[in-house]
C-alpha cells in the first residue's frame, strides 16, 4: 500500500497534479509550485520559488509593513521521491522585516551572500548579520508558511503573486 501511494505521488509530480485534491485550481501558477506566503493586516502575497530562484531577494510590502524575503537553494524535497537524498533541490525560503533600529535596509546577493546596501554588512539565511557592522544583530522575522500553491490558493484566493519586481 506505501508503495502504491509512493508511486502514485511520483506519477502525479510529474503530471502536475496534487494528491488526493479534486477542487478548482488557481490557474496563476501550477497547482504543486511551492510558495512562501505572507499575511498582515488582511494583505496576502504569495512569493513563487520559481522567482525566488531567480532573484534570491525579494524587496516587498505586505499590509504597508517592508518585507524581505530571502532565498537559499540547497533543500531537498521530503516529497518527491522516495529517496529524499535523490529529491530535486527545492531551496528554502526565510522572511524578515529588513528595518533594524529604525533604518530599512535594502537587501541584495553577491555570490550567494545576503548583503545589504545601507552597511555593507553579510548576513545568512536565518536573518542573522555574520560581517560586517550589523555582525550579530538579527533581523526580526515575518511570519509566513511554506505551501504548494493549490493548498493555499484554495484558502486564500485573494492573494497577490509577487512577479519579481
Amino acid at each position: 500500500m506505501i508503495e502504491e501511494i509512493g508511486n502514485r505521488l511520483e506519477t502525479e509530480r510529474f503530471a502536475g497534479a496534487p494528491f488526493l485534491f479534486d477542487g478548482d485550481f488557481d490557474g496563476r501558477l501550477q497547482p504543486m509550485d511551492r510558495v512562501v506566503t505572507i499575511e498582515v493586516e488582511g494583505d496576502v502575497v504569495a512569493y513563487p520559488f520559481s522567482l525566488l530562484e531567480q532573484n534570491l531577494v525579494a524587496k516587498d510590502e505586505v499590509g504597508g509593513k517592508p518585507v524581505a524575503v530571502f532565498f537559499k537553494p540547497g533543500t531537498a524535497s521530503a516529497l518527491d521521491l522516495r529517496s529524499i537524498s535523490e529529491s530535486r533541490d527545492i531551496g528554502a525560503a526565510t522572511t524578515f522585516s529588513p528595518v533594524v533600529d529604525g533604518q530599512q535596509l535594502t537587501f541584495s546577493t553577491i555570490d550567494g551572500v545576503f548583503q545589504d546596501a545601507e552597511t555593507g554588512s553579510t548576513w545568512n539565511s536565518f536573518g542573522r548579520g555574520v560581517s560586517g557592522p550589523m555582525e550579530g544583530t538579527e533581523l526580526t522575522p515575518v511570519v509566513s508558511g511554506n505551501h504548494f500553491w493549490f493548498a493555499w490558493a484554495a484558502f486564500k484566493p485573494e492573494t497577490r503573486i509577487w512577479d519579481g519586481a
